[in-house]
This record gives structure tokens, C-alpha cells and sequence, in this order.
């Protein structure tokens, strides 16, 4: 059984683009807004930035970045406001701005 992203490229390599043109196209699919309906004012981007993610995993709480910066873990049923500190600091004064 083939995945979607499998039969997209080969869809695309069947309409003349090359595996690795098939693949930058399908890529910057994935980096596009998918918000059918965007707010301007809280643009939606999957090329990255800087959200804050909380994940369960194995009986825990794990914060982390949207970029990757891991900011610890905790029991689930502490407040999820444990990460809140680091991850402000993080947005606010580690991330350069642009």
C-alpha cells in the first residue's frame, strides 16, 4: 500500500516532473497555509515559527518549541502552564527577529 504523499509523486512525475522537482513542489506544499479561510492578522505557517507544542507521551507531559527547543516534562495532570515560562523566554528574548 502506497501513502498519499507516494501517489502525489508519482502523479506529478507522471505529468513530466523529475523525482527531485516532484519532491521541491510537494515540499512546498507542506510548507503552504492550509487554512481555507486565513486571518491576516494570525498568519497560519507550516515553514516554522515558534508555538508552543505539548505532546503526552508515556505517561507524561513533554513542552517543546515548534522549532524543536525542549522545554522539559511533567505529570499530566499538572497545569499545563509548567512550560509557559520557558517557552515565553524563549520566544520573546532566544529567537533572533527578523
Amino acid at each position: 500500500m502506497r501513502t498519499a504523499r507516494e501517489e502525489i509523486l508519482r502523479a506529478l512525475q507522471h505529468v513530466g516532473f523529475g523525482p527531485v522537482s516532484a519532491a521541491e513542489v510537494l515540499a512546498r506544499a507542506d510548507r503552504e497555509p492550509h487554512d481555507p479561510a486565513p486571518n491576516p492578522d494570525f498568519q497560519e505557517s507550516l515553514a516554522g515559527g515558534h508555538a508552543l507544542i505539548v505532546e503526552y507521551g508515556d505517561c507524561e507531559l513533554i513542552g517543546s518549541c515548534q522549532c524543536g527547543t525542549g522545554f522539559g516534562r511533567t505529570r499530566p495532570d499538572a497545569s499545563l502552564d509548567t512550560f509557559v515560562p520557558a517557552w515565553e523566554h524563549h520566544s520573546m528574548t532566544e529567537v533572533p527577529r527578523g
